[in-house]
């Protein structure tokens, strides 16, 4: 592995109508920074530990509130910054150990909006397509968040590497009442209602350092992947896991319970006083891979229970806009469904410090394994194929941290996919 050069050059507290009044430079004081975004996130998060020589967060009663300003040198290129637009407001002072002449302290950081979705309800009906409906929460709703900062998804946008990411919004329209639920709750609500395509099911909402993303699983998948490979011999080269670990593989018991193989839905039409049953199995999904369980796959699991409201779904007063079946919950369990099946698989990965990876993309893991004897050679060490059991092969990055300072400089990451459509 190349060693990687660190250097803080702005680590700055600014006041933000609390208790600091001045801006604090805190690159002084060592700072270690753990960074942290997930697709499972609607807020990225930091902690700074650092030492507090001026001893201000107790002379300011510094309890919450101020901003981060932050830019760390990652080798000659590479830049990792949190600006004044990211918005990272101090969540909490911890950890606060003193002594005759310093302290140490760690502030933990969110996002300014996921305070502000705390305080806001939503109190009016919304139609539409969904990912527009989303795009009027976050941005243009009085009571919604009001964020300046990007969407990814309705439309094409460029990551701060000049990457694109190119969504189309979704397919599908959906009618609801806010009935005063805080935004993001109602966009991750959202989600699982939410059509990329007639046979395509699933989105996600979570933030990276780039801004948000309301993006559909098939999109998130069909990402070109960043290769890297755990070497059976040490090499210098920043494409190199240094670490792996296979958290989980598929959980049978547990996506029994879930109903994710099977399940059983009764639908209740409020309107004609009537139900309807619909059975499901994986099978309808077309997926890739084939379940077997001895037939176990066809036993509905878990038995769901939906109302069809035709009325607070209807478009319009007059009962002409009543909303179609297809915009009900008649097919909202696939939707649940494809969101299960994507954590099927999960491993754990050290790799080199690159802050330039997002949660949310693509990578190509190649782990040192065993040939078959079938294969027609002997049994030598080579990287997995995605068309066997070996845990190589594309994840998506579920988790993400970044650990940045006194000696360390490394990047971890959770790794997800769903083994029954690779």
């Amino acid at each position: 592995m190349s060693e990687t050069k660190i250097l803080f050059t702005k680590c700055n507290l600014l006041p933000n109508g609390c208790s600091l009044d001045e801006q604090y430079n805190i690159v002084a004081g060592a700072p270690e920074i753990d960074y942290f975004e997930s697709i499972m996130d609607t807020t990225i998060s930091m902690t700074l530990t650092f030492f507090d020589i001026d001893q201000v967060i107790t002379r300011k009663g510094i309890t919450g509130g101020e901003l981060i300003e932050l830019t760390v040198k990652d080798g000659d290129e590479d830049e990792f910054k949190i600006t004044k637009d990211h918005k990272m407001m101090l969540n909490a002072v911890t950890n606060v150990n003193s002594t005759g002449h310093f302290q140490e302290a760690t502030l933990e950081f969110v996002s300014q909006e996921v305070i502000i979705n705390e305080t806001s309800k939503l109190n009016q009906k919304f139609k539409g397509n969904i990912s527009e409906t989303v795009k009027k929460i976050l941005k243009d709703d009085k009571k919604g968040v009001k964020t300046k900062k990007k969407l990814f998804g309705p439309k094409t946008e460029k990551l701060s590497d000049g990457t694109e990411i190119k969504e189309s919004r979704a397919a599908n329209s959906y009618s609801f009442v806010g009935n005063l639920r805080r935004p993001f709750d109602t966009i991750q609500w959202l989600c699982s209602k939410t059509q990329a395509s007639k046979d395509s099911f699933g989105f996600l909402f979570f933030e990276t350092l780039d801004g948000y993303h309301f993006r559909s699983i098939k999109s998130l998948l069909e990402q070109e992947p960043l290769r890297y490979e755990q070497p059976e011999r040490p090499i210098l080269d920043q494409a190199t896991i240094i670490q792996a670990r296979v958290n989980q593989t598929n959980d049978i018991f547990e996506n029994c319970r879930l109903g994710m193989y099977a399940n059983k839905t009764i639908y209740i039409d409020i309107e004609n006083q009537g139900a309807q049953v619909v059975d499901f199995d994986v099978e309808k999904l077309k997926l890739k891979k084939k379940l077997k369980l001895n037939g176990l796959e066809k036993v509905p699991t878990r038995l769901m229970l939906r109302i069809n409201d035709f009325g607070v779904a209807q478009k319009d007063s007059a009962k002409i806009f009543n909303v179609p079946a297809s915009e009900l919950a008649k097919d909202f369990n696939k939707s649940y469904i494809r969101n299960s099946m994507l954590f099927s698989q999960s491993i754990s990965i050290s790799i080199p410090l690159n802050t330039t990876l997002r949660a949310g993309i693509v990578i190509d893991v190649r782990l040192p394994s065993k040939k078959d004897d079938n294969e027609g050679s002997s049994q030598t060490d080579s990287y997995g194929s995605e068309k066997s059991n070996d845990p190589s092969g594309r994840y998506l990055v579920s988790e993400l941290r970044h650990l940045i300072g006194r000696n360390v400089a490394e990047t971890q990451l959770t790794l997800i996919r769903d083994t029954f459509t690779a």
